[in-house]
């Protein structure tokens, strides 16, 4: 106890003391000042009285203005204004004793000049103190222990803002060494003294090296996927750190700080420039709709939600059977919009007839986006019944509701995975389609039926990407099971953005492909995010290579050969031309899929799904027995 009192007072009795010495020491400076700079040992035995009161007045003082309380490290404006007032305080005081005593009482020594001399004398001293003290302490603990070795990519405007800040972070030493720039106008001049050097592979590639780069910063707006790959494939050899400064309109509050760079990531390096939508195009075809989204706490669902509250819609169901998910979704819809967004929450399972026939009675949606699926392939081939229950017959209760309840527009979120299936959850998602095209062939039917159809999503749940970015974290090892195995990829915001294009472009019983630019292989993937780690591949992290997984692919495909496409105007969507793509037994074979799959009968679904897909291929996975049984 004793200990901790101590260390709690202690320092407010060092300030005490030293604001003491210094008041003692400015009455001193000034009397030496009034006395024309005379200041000898008689002339100090008679202003000793006079110091003996002054310490007196000052503990008076300090009675009612505590100035020594404070944290002195942290002292602010009204830190000041209270010495000024502590200042006026003593100079009153002793103002008091001038004009009341009498002045032979001091030998003459106390005059008008020396209080004024002296009260300015204590607002400078103890502010410029507190001032030092202050100045002491940061620059102690802002030592920098790190030194960086920077060069920003852009020699514009953002790149000096850029700069500014980096040679301003107190936790990081910053060396900012000079500019790169692409610009043949700008290589070979000096921006704030400092040189624009060339950007080009080659001499780019020796500068960083001989420059002894550590860290560098991308300070252009909008840079191409392919300059970012070619920066990337330079600067990782070197162990080069890269981040990207965000654009103006990001900044918080007009204002760019350290904490808004952010490291580039692997979304930014697709090989193809991402696919934007302006607002204006789908506002008026959601703007007045009620519009009805299943697995909405999911990735996708949850980012189509997010895209159509930016362009306005007359009111958004929300179906899934998450709570926690729902919950979080719609608290950050609402916290967003300020206008008050009409939301409707339903926690619902898709395969529950009864439950989603009260949802679509009571809302009778416009517009609706199936993207509730089971979509893991692993997992799906151990729970076969599950996804066909889900992704099959909870698609076709979906649909058929839509049509009984009049939707206009249907929109089936389908994969790649479902073309030439080798997968239950492929198999399920290619049955769906084929249903879906069977009901767009209604001619009673007022639903237009579209199906969407893309690869794997960057970020969503249990993505590749997310698993690596955990087992780096961990330290490694990152598990690929193929060196060769190759898959398409595109963000969650601009898939989103492609399902709702579609649903204003997409007619009845079409199959809308998104452009997924060149397959991707996950050996590069994974060498990649190591590098964007700052480590090496192998070197600090291991990869290793496992086995294809159940029902997993060596290589996606995005449409069938016997597909045929059409343009649709966007220059980034294609479309299938609609023909006979199920054989006559297919409707007959759903009921008893339902059957089997209700029961659970794992082993019989594979070759149901065979009858009704003749493409569908999991020999890879069907044992010895099972296949002796089916031949």
């Amino acid at each position: 106890m004793p200990n901790r009192i101590l260390n709690k007072f202690a320092p407010r009795w060092i300030i005490f003391c030293c604001d003491l010495i210094l008041i003692t020491g400015i009455f001193m400076f000034s009397y030496f000042l009034v006395r024309h700079l005379l200041l000898d040992l008689p002339h100090f035995i008679k202003i000793f009285p006079l110091l003996v009161i002054n310490s007196g007045i000052f503990i008076a003082c300090i009675m009612v203005f505590p100035i020594y309380k404070g944290i002195i490290r942290y002292s602010e404006i009204n830190d000041i204004f209270r010495i000024v007032k502590f200042a006026g305080l003593q100079f009153f005081i002793w103002l008091v004793i001038y004009l009341v005593a009498d002045k032979g009482l001091f030998n003459n020594t106390l005059q008008m000049s020396l209080l004024i001399v002296n009260m300015l004398g204590v607002i400078v001293a103890l502010v410029s103190f507190r001032l030092l003290v202050k100045e002491i302490y940061f620059k102690a603990i802002s030592k920098p222990n790190v030194i960086e070795r920077a060069i920003i990519y852009g020699a514009g405007a953002m790149g000096q803002v850029a700069k500014k800040v980096l040679e301003q972070d107190f936790k990081k030493k910053t060396i900012v060494l000079g500019y790169i720039d692409d610009s043949p106008a700008k290589i070979g001049k000096n921006l704030e003294g400092l040189p624009i050097y060339n950007a080009s592979g080659e001499k780019m590639a020796s500068l960083l090296e001989d420059k002894g780069i550590t860290h560098l910063y991308i300070g252009i707006d909008k840079l191409s996927v392919e300059r970012k790959m070619a920066i990337t494939d330079l600067c990782a050899p070197l162990n080069i750190k890269i981040s990207v400064i965000p654009h103006a309109n990001q900044w918080t509050g007009g204002l760019f700080q350290k904490n808004q760079v952010k490291e580039l990531n692997i979304e930014e390096l697709l090989e193809r420039d991402e696919i934007n939508l302006p607002d204006e195009e789908l506002h008026d075809v959601y703007e007045h709709s009620t519009i009805l989204v299943t697995g909405a706490a999911g990735s996708i669902g949850s980012e189509i939600c997010r895209q159509l509250a930016k362009i306005r819609f007359k009111k958004l169901i929300l179906v899934d059977q998450s709570e926690s998910g729902l919950f979080d979704l719609e608290y950050e819809l609402k916290h967003k919009d300020k206008k008050g967004l009409d939301l409707q929450i339903e926690i619902a399972s898709i395969r529950d007839k009864a439950r989603m026939k009260k949802v679509f009675s009571s809302y009778k949606p416009d517009i609706v986006f199936h993207a509730a699926a089971y979509k893991h392939v692993p997992l799906m081939e151990v729970f076969p019944c599950e996804a066909i229950l889900t992704n099959i017959f909870g698609t076709r209760l979906i649909a058929e509701l839509s049509m009984a309840y009049e939707v206009k527009k249907f929109v089936l979120i389908s994969t790649d995975k479902a073309v030439n299936p080798t997968n239950i959850m492929g198999a399920t998602k290619r049955i769906s389609e084929l249903f879906i095209q069977v009901l767009s062939d209604y001619e009673e039917s007022n639903t237009e039926f579209i199906i969407t159809r893309f690869g794997n999503v960057l970020g969503s749940a249990g993505s590749v990407v997310a698993t690596f970015k955990k087992q780096i974290s961990e330290g490694g090892p990152i598990t690929i099971t193929h060196p060769e195995i190759t898959r398409y990829f595109m963000t969650i915001p601009e898939a989103s953005r492609l399902v709702l294009e579609a649903g204003k472009i997409g007619k009845s019983g079409d199959i809308l492909l998104f452009d997924m630019g060149k397959p991707v292989k996950i050996m590069d993937l994974a060498t990649r995010m190591i590098q964007l780690a700052g480590l090496k591949p192998v070197e600090d992290i291991a990869i290793i290579q496992t086995q294809l997984r159940p029902g997993e692919k060596m290589f996606e495909e995005l449409f069938k050969e016997t597909e045929e496409f059409v343009e649709t105007g966007h220059p980034r969507i294609l479309k299938a031309k609609k023909g006979s793509n199920f054989n006559t037994a297919f409707i007959n074979l759903l009921d008893d899929l339902e059957t089997e799959a209700i029961n659970h009968n794992n082993e019989v679904i594979p070759y149901i799904l065979r009858k009704m897909l003749p493409e569908f291929n999991p020999y890879l996975y069907l044992t010895k027995k099972a296949l002796e049984a089916e031949n």
